[in-house]
């Protein structure tokens, strides 16, 4: 097998004949869309915050709930990774997801990992096959801003039917990261300090980023409202995309530290007409655990 055709494949897999769903959800979902739709018999929502937000602080009539460490573990050596596929299959069940639903994700914008949780799962229903999902544009913000309803009451579940079947190819292990990476565009979606070589996550070791990778920082996308809240906005054009002039059909790799960042990058890429993607969930933390080489510009720090 060539380089090119490792990763080429996973392409015709968006082709898989899936279950018609009764209610086609757009990759970025306005609060407007979100409105109209309410009550959709085929329609689930998943709220990403902490369990009191979702109790006490009002929630998307409908919605249920989640965090964003519900989808995960450590692994042996120390890497953020998803469960295995059947068992995230039966935490989706567990939150009222039939087979043929549409899903809308959002989060409350309490700190910025319920936003990261957030497009972590809706990533992860890619992941699973399952790709009529989206994301609600500035999340609760904007729910708000619209004027959407709020529900005081928290949502009875059935436990639904949801299958995963698996698209094996939307992720990309370490190993072949290593082994494909000089050939295809490396999108680290890290801080821009971090990528500099400047600055690190305290659980990082070290400083610098993938030889040939370019950054696309999650936190262009981030906003905090007056009140402090924090949202998203997805560009029509993500910064880096713009600036590259990349082709639509561009097979591009996708890294952060920790597999969450990623998948910010992954969803506004996929949401601005990019379907050839592919994502390193364990991330840095395993290319560093593997002393994996890195290049550094910062030589202050090292």
């Amino acid at each position: 097998m060539t380089v090119k055709q490792l990763i080429f494949p996973f392409a015709f897999l968006f082709l898989i004949p899936l279950p018609v769903s009764a209610v086609s959800v757009p990759p970025i979902v306005s609060p407007q869309w979100l409105i109209k739709n309410l009550g959709q018999p085929d329609l689930r929502i998943i709220e990403i915050s902490d369990f009191a937000a979702h109790s006490f602080g009002g929630n998307v009539p409908g919605s249920v709930h989640a965090t964003k460490s519900d989808w995960r573990y450590v692994a042996d050596d120390g890497a953020l990774v998803h469960f295995a596929p059947q068992e995230l299959q039966k935490i989706i069940r567990g939150l009222g997801v039939n087979e043929g639903d549409g899903v809308v994700i959002y989060y409350k914008g309490q700190n910025s990992d319920e936003i990261l949780g957030a497009f972590y799962l809706t990533w992860l229903f890619h992941f699973l096959g399952h790709t009529n999902v989206g994301i609600l544009d500035e999340g609760w913000h904007g729910w708000l801003k619209a004027g959407g309803p709020i529900s005081e009451t928290l949502q009875k579940t059935r436990t639904g039917n949801f299958v995963a079947r698996p698209l094996l190819a939307l992720e990309l292990s370490t190993t072949e990261l290593d082994q494909i990476r000089g050939h295809y565009l490396l999108v680290d979606g890290r801080p821009a300090t971090h990528f500099a070589g400047k600055d690190k996550f305290p659980a990082n070791p070290k400083y610098g980023h993938i030889p040939g990778s370019v950054n696309q920082p999650w936190q262009d996308y981030m906003r905090k409202n007056a009140k402090g809240t924090w949202y998203a906005k997805a560009p029509k054009i993500p910064p880096l995309l713009k600036r590259l002039k990349i082709n639509r059909d561009q097979p591009i790799l996708l890294t952060c530290f920790g597999g969450t960042g990623s998948a910010f990058n992954y969803v506004i890429f996929y949401a601005a007409g990019l379907t050839n993607l592919r994502l390193d969930d364990a991330g840095l933390r395993r290319w560093n655990k593997r002393n994996l080489v890195l290049e550094n510009p910062n030589k202050q720090k090292r």
